[in-house]
């Protein structure tokens, strides 16, 4: 009797559950919800395709909502959807449960601008109901550029390993203006006994592991003439302009680093931005002793080493080494003349174990049979003049020497970050090589978080620079005067104010 009983309320649940009616399904007005009613593409390159962006689409109704249609508005669109995991331009009969969400992931690739600067470039999304349409604006600026591509590839390293660095060759004796950016994909080469005029105002962008490589013999000229302070500045950066990447390290630079200066080629600097590398710039292997002058210039957001400098002559005036994930200036041998500089390293990105700055005469590797070697080189002179190294390490400053070589170098006025250890940092401040130097005084920064290191009205290092120095200059590297109010303040910003 009781398995009976047990049998017959079995057949009724189940004659319940199979009676069940189907959930009701809303495909009239669909009343969705969206993340944003206008999807705004940041500012992309004629016929390269932009980063992905994302569209959330909601369903706050307790039943769910079929939607007939979900559709690019044009035909041909430059735009590309992805709709909950299928990329269609369209899609029919998509399905929001109650009280869910769906995603859709939108790209655009712009056709050729042609003569203007800037086109905008719009679409809708639309959302197709029974009783109606929804729709989100798709909206993006594009703008022609002069593309490098890599034509061939050079392999670099051990037989049974090699590097392969993708490079082209640019056009002999040319000039790049502002008219419109350059985009470089692998290495952008300029080749032996050629030159390249980069005119100020100019932008030159880079691929991820892309850089520009001078080659023997040759020349790059960097605004030549351009004067401080006039917006006119050529920057280097990467190809990716969405607002989160403005100021991302280790965007671009392959194998060689971002500019790489090689043996026996020359470059000379003025009014440039070099930003967001991996190395901002490599100078290697001088053969002149005018390898690299540099000026009025900011090496900013490195992952690894801002100025790279391997047995190489550097010139440099006005110029900021900033925010770098290892050296902010980095010196094995070599020759160098710094005026004016300020290296301020207040990464944040990772822990930083190395000083801003750090002179050394020799290089220590493991060969292929894993012994280690030592290769020395002279530092010949590096001069720092009304300079400021600083940072958020306890030692920005450092020497490594091997006294097989030579280390020469020399302060004359400048405020350094130390550790208050004399025998521990290696040298003592009283010695010949510092003249007028403090150490761990308030710099007073503007603003580190923004890079912007202009002194502020605390800091001590105005007015503490050596005249000789100070005047050679004229101008700091906002084109304000070096003569303001008495003597030069150290570093490359003079502060504009009145007692």
């Amino acid at each position: 009797m009781l398995r009976s009983l047990f049998t017959l309320l079995g057949l009724s649940l189940v004659l319940l559950i199979g009676c069940r009616p189907e959930e009701a399904v809303k495909t009239g007005n669909l009343n969705l919800r969206f993340s944003t009613d206008t999807v705004y593409l940041d500012t992309v390159f004629s016929t390269i395709g932009s980063s992905t962006y994302q569209l959330k689409v909601y369903n706050n109704a307790n039943q769910t909502v079929r939607v007939n249609e979900i559709r690019l508005d044009s035909i041909g669109s430059p735009f590309r959807v992805n709709i909950n995991g299928t990329p269609a331009t369209r899609l029919n009969d998509v399905e929001i449960l109650p009280k869910d969400s769906i995603y859709i992931f939108i790209e655009v690739t712009a056709g050729i601008v042609g003569s203007a600067n800037q086109m905008l470039v719009t679409d809708k999304l639309l959302f197709v109901g029974n009783e109606g349409t929804q729709s989100v604006d798709l909206v993006t600026l594009a703008q022609d550029a002069i593309l490098h591509k890599p034509t061939n590839f050079i392999a670099l390293g051990p037989a049974n390993n090699p590097t392969l660095i993708p490079y082209s060759i640019i056009d002999c004796n040319t000039s790049w203006n502002a008219s419109r950016p350059h985009v470089v994909y692998g290495y952008a080469v300029v080749d032996s006994a050629c030159a390249l005029d980069i005119l100020p105002g100019a932008n030159i962008h880079f691929h991820s592991n892309s850089g520009l490589w001078i080659f023997n013999d040759a020349v790059l000229n960097v605004a030549q003439g351009a004067f401080p302070g006039q917006g006119d500045s050529v920057t280097f950066s990467s190809d990716r302009l969405e607002p989160g990447f403005e100021n991302a390290s280790g965007q671009w630079g392959g194998a060689l680093g971002g500019i790489y200066i090689s043996q026996r080629a020359r470059a000379r600097i003025n009014n440039a931005v070099i930003k967001n590398a991996t190395t901002g710039l490599r100078v290697d292997s001088a053969v002149f002793n005018d390898q690299l002058t540099i000026s009025n210039s900011y090496i900013l957001n490195c992952s690894r080493t801002g100025l790279f400098a391997g047995y190489s002559a550097i010139d440099a005036r006005n110029l900021v080494v900033a925010n770098t994930g290892l050296y902010s200036f980095y010196a094995f041998g070599g020759s160098y003349e710094f005026r004016h500089c300020t290296f301020a390293n207040y990464w944040s990105g990772s822990t930083r174990q190395e000083p801003a700055v750090l002179l050394t005469n020799f290089f220590e590797f493991t060969n292929a049979s894993g012994s280690l070697q030592r290769i020395v080189r002279d530092i010949n002179q590096a001069y720092f003049g009304n300079c400021i190294i600083y940072g958020n390490n306890e030692q920005e400053f450092a020497l490594a020497k091997d006294d097989a070589g030579q280390l020469n170098f020399q302060f004359n006025h400048a405020l350094l970050k130390l550790n208050n250890d004399a025998e521990e940092r290696g040298f003592n401040i009283n010695d010949p090589e510092f003249t007028q130097v403090d150490v761990n005084l308030l710099v007073d920064f503007v603003n580190v978080s923004q890079n912007n290191y202009q002194l502020d009205s605390n800091s001590q290092a105005v007015d503490q620079g050596n005249s000789t120095d100070g005047f050679l200059l004229n101008s700091d590297i906002l084109g304000n005067g070096r003569n303001f109010n008495g003597l030069p303040d150290l570093g490359a910003y003079e502060r504009q104010y009145s007692n």
